[in-house]
């Protein structure tokens, strides 16, 4: 498992840590190399947007609980990376004093959470609550032995204190339990195919869906042995695929590297309409047009990419140069002009991959290649100089000065793949905003994709053409259904390999079936990247873990 573990009573014991009841195990996987399996068991802690969901469910608080928690480590791009997601610390004491906090909630609402109407039988209304609250609390039933510790803890908690006390030092110390603060992915069996228990199965389909804990129906079909198979793993994730959509949202802007645009600083002195206000509006700009994407344009990669139009307010449409659109704070969905083209010309993209003085070329055109259309750099030179690009200038545009700093013939290697990428993006600023004439002359937005794929590769004579290349290449489809893998089972995918006796060849070609299938699925679907959850749940590997 990934870092440390937050101990409590449940944190010991033996047996199956993952409890008893709706375990059912099926024949193993056919069809299937004889080695590998979806990925390695694993605990996974929460992430900190999950725990905020999972505590609002359990305790039915507003949220705000982890809104001082220390920022998830990001790795491949995303912050639900089970090998980033480690327990110092400083992350140990915050759970502690959430818990604490969370804890004394209760104490003053005991009697409605745990209520209890004879005062003769507390003890009983006690081992009702540690039932019930522990089974949502740990996504799974609590064995016997948990039930027993909790109880003595209420016990002891109610011999020095009050009813309320009790029940909320059961509260307080289940919120530190791994049990809690991690989703298990163990299983029962042993060796290269592990299957998970139907509990497991559960947390794993509620929070890929909606980043938070099971509801009544997930646990119901746990119960009752409903997940054991891909068709009745889909149907559950199907059924909450309706309230997915911030979630999902969550996953196209770190793909994309758009979560970044809520931290983006420009230099004002540069860009003076870039104020508190214009920052705010091109983060909600953002967030509106993906959840359209998925509430609106049946979730279409291709219409992330291609569309015509956006939501904006009155700041928004001044600053991509609408013509009677929105004033004020309202917001309405907007026709844009014929500079721009989907996410990739929106300002959070844009702003996000730029410096705080200057739209900076190369990291857009990192992104680009290596995010949206998955291709690997090659490793940078040993012993490697880097030199800084020369700052903005009023007589060099900054595509004169990008050429400037990359004839180094020991930087043309990676050089020549990505900043021609990155130019094709020219005529827009640090701040995303239109530009046809930069330091006195007219902008060059033409460039070249070079080594990514035949489908894709080839000059193009601007933004609007290289992105229109780009939505609606299978090169594109292919990307999403391996960054969705990636997001979807905390872990980077392996990488391919083409020696057939490598001991990780089997290995790949489990992960390299399912990203087939998740490609298949675009491909049938009108690109829509909810279906690429259902391809992955429905996967036969999906329930599969490898203890080797």
């Amino acid at each position: 498992g990934a870092g440390s573990v937050v101990g409590g009573p449940g944190s010991g014991g033996s047996g199956n840590p993952n409890g008893s009841g709706g375990n059912g195990v099926v024949n193993p996987p056919v069809n299937l190399p004889a080695e590998g399996a979806l990925g390695p068991v694993a605990l996974r802690r929460l992430t900190t947007p999950e725990y905020e969901n999972t505590v609002q469910q359990l305790l039915k608080v507003p949220a705000g609980t982890a809104s001082t928690f220390l920022p998830d480590d990001e790795s491949s791009g995303f912050k639900n990376m089970a090998a980033a997601l480690r327990v110092p610390q400083a992350v140990a004491e915050q759970y502690a004093r959430a818990a604490k906090t969370l804890a004394a909630g209760v104490a003053s609402q005991a009697t409605t959470l745990a209520p209890c109407a004879d005062a003769g039988a507390e003890a009983a209304c006690a081992d009702s609550f540690i039932r019930q609250f522990g089974q949502q609390a740990y996504r799974r039933p609590l064995t016997t032995e948990e039930v027993g510790v909790y109880a003595k803890l209420f016990t002891d908690e109610r011999a020095r204190a009050t009813y309320a006390d009790g029940i909320s030092i059961i509260v307080e110390t289940m919120l530190q339990s791994p049990h809690f603060l991690y989703k298990t992915e163990i299983g029962v069996g042993s060796g290269l195919d592990r299957q998970l228990t139907q509990y497991e199965l559960a947390s794993q389909i509620s929070y890929l869906a909606t980043g938070g804990m099971p509801d009544d129906q997930l646990f119901a079909a746990a119960a009752g042995n409903q997940l054991a198979t891909g068709a009745g793993r889909e149907a559950q994730l199907r059924r909450l695929l309706p309230t997915a959509t911030p979630w999902l949202r969550g996953f196209v802007l770190d793909w994309l590297g758009i979560s970044k645009a809520v931290g983006a600083t420009k230099d004002t002195t540069l860009f003076p309409t870039y104020d508190t206000g214009l920052h705010t509006a091109i983060v909600e700009e953002s967030h509106r047009f993906v959840d359209s994407i998925f509430s609106e344009a049946g979730g279409s990669v291709v219409t992330l990419f291609n569309a015509n139009w956006t939501y904006a307010d009155g700041m928004m449409a001044s600053h991509y140069g609408v013509s009677g659109g929105p004033t004020g704070t309202d917001w309405a969905k907007v026709t844009l002009p014929g500079e721009r083209m989907g996410i990739l010309t929106q300002a959070a993209f844009l702003t996000a991959h730029s410096k705080i003085n200057d739209s900076f070329p190369i990291t857009r055109g990192k992104i680009l290649r290596t995010r949206v259309m998955c291709t690997a750099m090659p490793p940078p030179p040993p012993g490697l100089k880097i030199d800084p690009v020369a700052p903005p200038s009023a007589t060099a545009t900054t595509r004169e000065r990008i050429n400037a700093h990359s004839t180094n013939p020991t930087c043309a290697s990676c050089h020549t793949l990505i900043d021609p990428l990155g130019f094709g993006l020219e005529n827009y600023d640090a701040v995303g905003a239109y530009r046809a004439v930069e330091s006195g002359k007219p902008v060059d937005s033409s460039g070249e994709v070079k080594q990514i794929d035949p489908e894709v590769d080839g000059p193009f004579a601007n933004g609007i053409e290289l992105v229109g290349r780009i939505a609606g290449s299978q090169v594109l489809k292919n990307c999403v259904s391996r960054e969705a893998f990636r997001w979807g089972t905390g872990r980077v995918s392996l990488d391919p390999v083409t020696d057939t006796t490598s001991p990780d060849y089997p290995k790949y070609l489990r992960d390299k079936g399912i990203i087939d299938a998740m490609m298949t699925k675009m491909v049938s679907t009108n690109a829509d990247m909810r279906e690429l959850l259902t391809a992955l749940v429905g996967n036969e590997s999906y329930a599969y873990r490898s203890d080797k």
